[in-house]
């Protein structure tokens, strides 16, 4: 499998993890509360999902052509690229609706579980390409 393969569809896990746990869980009646992952997962796709699929969107396009060790680069810095976006945004819509301190609140915590759940991301591409990459680039 090419890099560019393994690299895309580690760009779009932190989409596809979540959606399948929110898809299993809703098959087998369980409610997400049941596993404290399982939730977090499912409120990293809602709260997250919309800056994130733009972020990956522009990653997919991005790699296209680049080398491996700048897809590396772009991979170690995505989790603060993502909070560096997802933060102003919550920000911006606490102050769209009049109510910034909660907004301000989901931007902390939404900020520390995108490093926390963005480096697990992270270790597991790195996983990925180990396991189903070609060798040598």
């Amino acid at each position: 499998m090419s890099i560019y393969i393994v690299y895309t569809l580690c760009i779009w896990l932190p989409v596809i993890v979540p959606a399948t746990v929110i898809l299993v869980f809703n098959t087998f009646g369980l409610p997400l509360a049941d596993g404290v992952v399982a939730e977090v997962l499912a409120y990293s796709l809602i709260y997250g999902g919309v800056p994130y699929a733009v972020l990956a969107a522009w990653a997919t396009w991005w790699i296209r052509g680049r080398t491996e060790a700048d897809i590396r680069r772009l991979m170690l810095r995505a989790p603060v690229l993502m909070m560096a976006v997802f933060a102003p945004l919550a920000v911006a819509v606490g102050v769209a609706v009049g109510s910034t301190v909660p907004f301000v609140a989901v931007a902390v915590v939404g900020s520390l579980t995108i490093l926390l759940l963005g480096y697990a991301y992270v270790g597991v591409a790195v996983l990925l390409r180990s396991v189903l990459g070609p060798r040598a680039a």
